[in-house]
């Protein structure tokens, strides 16, 4: 009861934020990304080895803790190539501001068992270089890779909302919501595409219902002031449909 309870409040908020925002523009494909069938990649777990995969679980662990820089060290000592070490190699690297050397492990990646990674570490990279086209071009094909990753619906949701297309990032946050109904940030992201359409009763009582503090309502609603701004100064926002032939 519980579950419908919520699906309910989800989709009369999705139907809330449809009769707001039904115009958006489409993404726009710089980087010819999207014109490409997603790739069918052998399972990493085909040439894992046992003993380094456990290694590497607790680099995870490590890094999970925000030890990033003695997670690094023990990846060093592993001495491994595999693609997972060279994505957890990627990702310490773009956490700890090494961008520039991060970018091409995440490229290496591309053509085998973590190509949806590497899409989505180019994505968050380009992401915070302000570069809104060419996020959404690889954040779209690391979703066409990993359709059920949590964490990649809720950073194109963003780059979405960023980019003014307020109705795909709503499909993406709410499509997070369901995959994972404890997700914090999913929940976060929702309550700040509210606030930015300017569904400000509709925000409050999603961010009750979703148990979201008031501290962190005041500061998505801040949050959303400064993401109208942008927007409006970059001239991002609604626009009309354009329609790929």
């Amino acid at each position: 009861m519980a579950r419908l309870a919520a699906r309910c409040v989800l989709l009369a908020l999705a139907a809330a934020l449809l009769a707001g925002c039904s115009r958006t523009v489409g993404h726009t494909d710089l980087l010819g990304l999207n014109n490409e069938p997603p790739r069918q990649v052998p399972a990493c777990e085909a040439d894992a080895d046992p003993e380094q995969n456990v290694k590497l679980d607790l680099i995870r662990k490590l890094m999970d803790s925000g030890k990033l820089y003695a997670a690094l060290a023990h990846l060093e000592a592993t001495r491994s190539k595999s693609p997972r070490s060279t994505y957890l190699r990627a990702e310490i690297l773009r956490q700890t501001e090494r961008t520039e050397q991060a970018e091409p492990l995440y490229r290496e990646l591309l053509g085998g068992c973590l190509a949806g990674k590497g899409y989505h570490g180019l994505g968050l990279i380009a992401g915070r270089g302000d570069k809104i086209p060419e996020a959404l071009a690889y954040l779209h094909k690391a979703e066409a890779e990993l359709p059920i990753d949590v964490k990649v619906r809720n950073d194109l949701g963003y780059a979405l909302l960023l980019d003014g297309q307020f109705e795909a990032a709503r499909n993406e946050f709410l499509t997070a919501l369901e995959l994972d109904g404890s997700d914090p940030l999913s929940a976060t992201n929702m309550a700040l595409l509210l606030a930015v359409t300017g569904k400000a009763q509709e925000m409050q009582a999603f961010a009750l219902h979703m148990n979201i503090d008031p501290e962190t309502v005041t500061q998505l609603r801040a949050q959303a002031e400064e993401i109208k701004a942008t927007i409006d100064k970059q001239g991002r926002g609604p626009r009309s449909v354009r329609h790929k032939l």
